[in-house]
């Protein structure tokens, strides 16, 4: 090793890591650094890789040759993810916003929004609808529910909104298909794609339609941003610890890919020209990700396109954990089919790197296959004796630390605390056995090509733990104790083992890391409650509260409220005979901003003479419900203030800790 001793190589790498720890101290602040500590990591990822395949494949048997082979592949297919990755990161890209100031003769483009449904119900059709209609816009915009579920009561809803509604006699190739009918009934200059759960801001437009004034732009994605919890936020009690996780794709590596004329198009939340859809054809079609084939060809012949990183528009992220693998098992099938139809590296007119980014978009969804081999090789060596790499402690300290140490680094350095390698692991862990599954199934041509449609607007009172989901998962961490268990004991020489006993302290750390992955996602099947209907957004807004005959009985602030309810705390203020006035189930008015709103008290509680009450509405207009829509789901960008988490492990543990053994609240209306 050098002619090394252990001491010497510990010493060694003590520096190395103070060294790293500085420049992603610098990094924080300077590109240079940031860099130079990707740079570090991948010259301490190529000596690994090199050492790894010269000094550490297992030759003794086909077994143990076989699992070496496997465990180097899954760290080249990682090294060469983590390289597009952080080429993305290696220049910050920020694109000059375009607004219609562009337009300098004030002919502003005529603007359809298509607003795809096939289950959805009212209550979340209604939003959206109400938001893109009363979008600003000094130009022609016209709004057309599209309805693959065929359903006379939507018909119903588009023709009280005043919107248009268009069905069509088949349900062929799915959302694509009725987005392209949507496109042949139609004439606007660009098209609005927006999923059913998706409410634009109400400056969407006034966002996004400026960059058109340049007439080789094909079209423009903006983020899409969520107004609820995520499985991993809600189901791992971190609502407001940790972000949704797919922000740090959408905000930040979407960003990137910009610089490269790259950006994917994620289905909503977009804008295309009609002639870049009519120059392909129309939406693509043949596969279940026709968003992401859309977008490649569409770049393929030569348009622009840009990534407008503004929180343009919120939707509901998946709500249960099987809806999760749902979406996720759909997004992955969906890749290989298009690398199978239009494979980025053979597909005309795509630049280099634009080549290079699409296969990394596919080759992501194998690494569930490689996570799944880093979870099972520390396994298979403690409990079977089969070995994945044959390596000194010294060894594994001189070249793999090194290389683990910049690697964490690094990432968190591009990240810019959006995201954690340790957070990235979990959801890698979560997802690896059925994201694994989806990839082989589809590659051997064994799924159907059949389109999932993600369920939105779940809520229930129920309590419970999704064993068959969790299966694959309690499986693995069982394992995963067990050989740990086994490793502790080799190591106080109560278990008797033919290996060096340096294997075992390198393995037993491998589990420890992976238990610490695995036992998070054993707590993802487990569903609790959401008693909500519609989320409440914070505000605090004047209020002021009258009975029905218009007595005034107190003054106070918005703490939260949606289109079904809201609460309040009214200040010392409140009438002398409020408490006999009001009590649950009256009936009051309440004031906002000129606005008078009926409802019916669900919560009243009188403390140190302030007042904490919630009420139902009741016959809400139409004026007041898009006011309501307008100030919470719709709220102008301008105004939206982003939430900045924390995204530490520790917290989420200790959130788990503290909240997994309570009792659940009792439901709460609207």
């Amino acid at each position: 090793m050098l002619n090394l001793s252990f001491q010497q190589i510990l010493i060694f790498d003590v520096i190395f890591a103070l060294v790293v720890f500085v420049i992603y101290r610098l990094a924080i602040r300077y590109q240079f650094f940031k860099n130079t500590i990707i740079i570090i990591y991948w010259v301490a990822m190529i000596i690994y890789l090199v050492w790894r395949l010269f000094f550490t494949m297992p030759h003794d048997n086909i077994v143990n040759l076989i699992a070496g082979i496997l465990l180097y592949v899954a760290e080249i297919g990682g090294f060469f993810l983590s390289t597009v990755f952080y080429l993305l990161f290696a220049k910050k890209h920020k694109r000059p916003v375009k607004t219609l100031a562009e337009f300098e003769d004030g002919k502003y483009p005529t603007v359809n929004v298509f607003i795809a449904t096939y289950n959805e119900d009212e209550m979340i059709l209604s939003r959206i609808i109400t938001a893109a209609k009363n979008m600003t816009y000094p130009g022609v915009h016209k709004v057309y529910v599209l309805d693959d579920g065929h359903r006379d009561e939507i018909k119903a809803l588009s023709e009280k909104l005043g919107v248009n509604y268009v069905s069509r006699d088949n349900n062929d190739h799915a959302k694509a298909g009725n987005l392209n009918n949507g496109l042949d009934v139609t004439d606007g200059e660009l098209i609005v794609t927006m999923d059913a759960d998706m409410v634009p801001r109400s400056d969407f437009l006034l966002r996004t339609i400026g960059y058109f004034a340049d007439k080789k732009v094909g079209f423009i994605q903006s983020p899409q941003t969520f107004f609820n919890n995520d499985p991993y936020q809600f189901n791992l009690f971190s609502e407001g610890l940790i972000a949704n996780d797919q922000d740090f794709f959408m905000q930040s590596i979407e960003a990137q890919k910009d610089a490269y004329n790259a950006t994917m198009y994620v289905g909503s939340n977009a804008v295309f020209r009609r002639e870049a859809l009519e120059d392909i054809g129309g939406f693509s079609t043949g596969v279940i990700t026709e968003d992401m084939a859309t977008g490649m060809l569409v770049q393929a012949k030569g348009w622009k396109t840009a990534f407008v990183n503004e929180n343009l528009a919120s939707g509901l992220a998946p709500e249960t954990f099987g809806d999760l693998i749902t979406q996720r098992d759909r997004w992955a099938r969906g890749n290989i089919q298009v690398a199978r139809k239009w494979n980025p590296l053979f597909t005309k007119g795509l630049t280099f790197m634009q080549r290079v980014i699409y296969m990394d978009g596919i080759h992501y969804w194998v690494s569930g296959i490689y996570k799944m081999i880093y979870l099972f090789a520390p396994i298979v060596f403690l409990l079977f004796g089969v070995y994945s790499l044959r390596a000194s402690l010294a060894g594994i300290m001189l070249f793999w630390f090194p290389a683990f140490i910049s690697s964490q680094l690094a990432f968190n350095t591009v990240s810019e605390g959006r995201q954690t390698i340790m957070l990235t692991n979990v959801y890698e862990t979560v997802m690896a056995p059925y994201m694994s599954f989806a990839v082989v199934r589809e590659a051997l041509f064994l799924s159907k090509n059949k389109f999932a449609v993600t369920r939105k607007g779940v809520n229930t009172d129920e309590t419970y733990y999704n064993w068959r989901l969790a299966m694959p998962v309690l499986v693995i961490l069982a394992l995963s104790i067990l050989a740990l268990i086994k490793g502790i004991l080799i190591m106080l020489g109560i278990v008797p083992f033919k290996e060096p006993v340096n294997a075992v302290y390198i393995n037993v750390f491998w589990l420890c890391y992976n238990i610490s992955a695995l036992a998070l996602a054993a707590f993802m099947p487990f569903e609790r409650p959401r008693f909500r209907k519609a989320e409440r957004f914070p505000d605090n807004k004047n209020v002021e509260v009258f009975s029905l005959d218009g007595q005034k009985l107190g003054t106070g602030n918005l703490n939260d409220w949606n289109e079904i309810g809201a609460a309040m705390t009214l200040n010392k203020d409140i009438a002398p005979n409020f408490e006999e006035v009001v009590s649950n189930g009256i009936r009051v008015l309440i004031s906002i901003e000129g606005h008078t709103i009926e409802g019916t008290v669900s919560r009243n509680k009188v403390k140190d003479g302030q007042v904490d009450m919630a009420i139902s509405y009741v016959n809400l207009s139409e004026e007041n419900y898009s006011y309501i829509i307008s100030q919470t789901y719709a709220l102008a960008s301008t105004i939206y203030k982003p939430v900045r988490y924390n995204n530490s492990i520790s917290v989420i543990f200790l959130s788990l800790i503290r909240n997994h053994f309570k009792v659940f609240q009792k439901p709460k209306k609207g």
